[in-house]
């Protein structure tokens, strides 16, 4: 049995229109540390396209509003672990490191159209099972599905790619390959690549949609695996989040099992995402150096 870790929750709610005074849920924040300081965070906000947001904005700007608090928050609570005293920019909220984090958080929203609940306190073995009973009780069951999946594993590595200015200058995106060199007209789509001596591929792996679905995928994806030179490297992008099915997780043993130019990547884990760009900046070549046929 998974031993049990302490946690802190809070509910992130949103003002709409100050003068009617509703109030809605749109969204949870856990934080917990593994008892050697190491933060373990999980957050998800409900869209702007949600019907949860449609229900209670007037207009496409007061749409496009809740998207910036969202977007802030978002980001901070992302960047907020790369350094010690959760320092972004010029602003600095809390340490994901401390056990006030999220404390401290709720202090910085106090008053604001988009705020939290104070955080309470949580006893847990299975902080994604706490996670998902606290969004279907404060949110609404048919929004957990339909906002944790709107954001792709390829779209979440764009925007960490765009944050880090690697993306068209030292990454591309789409890119087509010809695994099989006699046949031209074999093509398989790389979510990224980027060069610093071989040829580095970034696939990302999708999210479990159906057996036919994912049949198809794998079956391409191993096709391309089983034809790509010897220097050459996959990089498997998937999120630790995602893996609430065992078929997501078998799939990706799987593929990661077929030789070692395959390697997993956690883009939920800082130190590994910070590592692989790391790299990409110092050793990869400029697109513009590249000769792409």
């Amino acid at each position: 049995m998974e031993k049990r870790k302490a946690s802190w929750y809070s509910i992130v709610r949103y003002r709409a229109d100050d003068l009617a005074g509703e109030v809605v849920n749109v969204g949870v924040l856990l934080h917990s540390l593994d008892g050697e300081g190491n933060a373990l965070s999980k957050y998800l906000l409900v869209n702007e396209n949600s019907p949860k947001i449609r229900a209670v904005t007037q207009s496409e700007t007061d749409v496009q509003i809740y998207k910036t608090y969202k977007e802030v928050l978002e980001y901070y609570l992302d960047e907020s672990s790369n350094n010690l005293f959760g320092t972004v920019g010029d602003v600095q909220i809390g340490s994901p490191s401390q056990n006030d984090f999220l404390e401290k958080i709720y202090d910085h929203y106090i008053d604001k159209k988009m705020f939290l609940t104070r955080p309470k306190f949580s006893l847990s073995g299975n902080l994604e099972g706490l996670f998902k009973s606290l969004f279907c009780t404060y949110i609404g069951e048919k929004f957990l599905n339909l906002d944790q999946n709107h954001i792709s594993t390829k779209k979440h590595m764009k925007k960490l790619l765009e944050d880090r200015r690697l993306l068209n200058k030292k990454v591309i995106s789409d890119f087509e390959i010809r695994p099989i060199k006699d046949l031209q007209n074999v093509k398989i789509k790389v979510d990224f690549c980027y060069k610093n001596g071989i040829w580095n591929y970034m696939q990302g792996v999708p999210s479990v949609k159906g057996p036919s679905r994912n049949t198809e995928w794998l079956a391409k994806t191993k096709f391309m695996f089983e034809n790509l030179e010897t220097e050459r490297k996959v990089h498997l992008l998937y999120r630790k989040s995602d893996i609430i099915d065992k078929d997501f997780k078998s799939m990706l043993e799987y593929l990661s099992d077929i030789d070692d130019k395959v390697v997993k990547l956690d883009i939920e884990n800082n130190v590994e995402i910070n590592q692989l760009f790391t790299t990409i900046a110092k050793e990869a070549h400029d697109i513009e150096e590249l000769q792409i046929s």
